[in-house]
């Protein structure tokens, strides 16, 4: 295995995007959600980007790179159609040690984009090690049928209950067990169907009626 899988928290960071075409857009629209600090250079800008740093949500440095651009960077991803540059690009940043993706080009990157799924906190990454995007794109495709709306409920659902668990029940071993308890329970199949009166039924069986009490009173969905 050639690429090391990790997520990499990106709040506070600072992350240059050089380009401002739709490919460097969708880059940034991803760092921001991520809550990166995001720096563009470019020519040219397309209209959102441009809304986006007038409204001070990207800082924009100018039309053309300069090496001190790089400082304090953490992470940078090239789009651009301009060989020379994403070459210097790749180059600069590996020489000092920051994190490179260059789009299509996973010779010049010292890390590679994967095709992503997202079903709220739930995120399931895909990568082909750069051999084939197209069967990323595929396999993303069936895993968006596969992987429905009520992922995202569910999930957050256990978070608010780990929470809960943590400050109740000072025994990792019980608390895990109450956990597995909850995955392989018929929960995420009435999350699907809707069926909140099911939902909070098997609440109580699993948790007790105080536990489900205490989830349920900062309940996000509609009983």
């Amino acid at each position: 295995m050639r690429y090391y899988p990790v997520f990499l928290d990106l709040r506070g960071k600072n992350c240059l995007v050089v380009g401002g075409g739709q490919v460097a857009w969708r880059k940034i629209k991803r760092l921001l959600a991520c809550g990166a600090k995001v720096f563009v250079v470019a020519r040219e800008l397309l209209p959102e980007l441009e809304e986006a740093v007038k409204e001070g949500q990207v800082s924009y440095l100018g039309p053309e790179y300069k090496s001190e651009y790089l400082k304090d960077i953490f992470l940078l991803i090239g789009a651009t159609d301009d060989e020379a540059l994403n070459l210097r690009l790749s180059q600069e940043a590996n020489a000092a040690n920051i994190l490179c993706n260059i789009v299509d080009q996973p010779e010049k990157c010292n890390f590679i984009v994967p095709s992503v799924v997202e079903r709220g906190d739930l995120i399931i990454a895909i990568s082909t090690s750069g051999k084939s995007p197209a069967l990323a794109r595929k396999l993303r495709l069936e895993l968006e049928k596969q992987f429905g709306e009520e992922y995202a409920i569910f999930l957050k659902l256990l978070g608010q209950v780990r929470e809960v668990l943590k400050k109740r029940i000072e025994g990792q071993k019980r608390r895990q067990e109450i956990l597995e308890k909850l995955v392989y329970s018929e929960l995420l199949k009435e999350i699907r169907n809707k069926n909140w009166e099911k939902v909070q039924k098997l609440l109580k069986e699993i948790l007790g009626e105080q536990f489900r009490a205490e989830i349920l009173s900062h309940c996000f969905f509609s009983p």
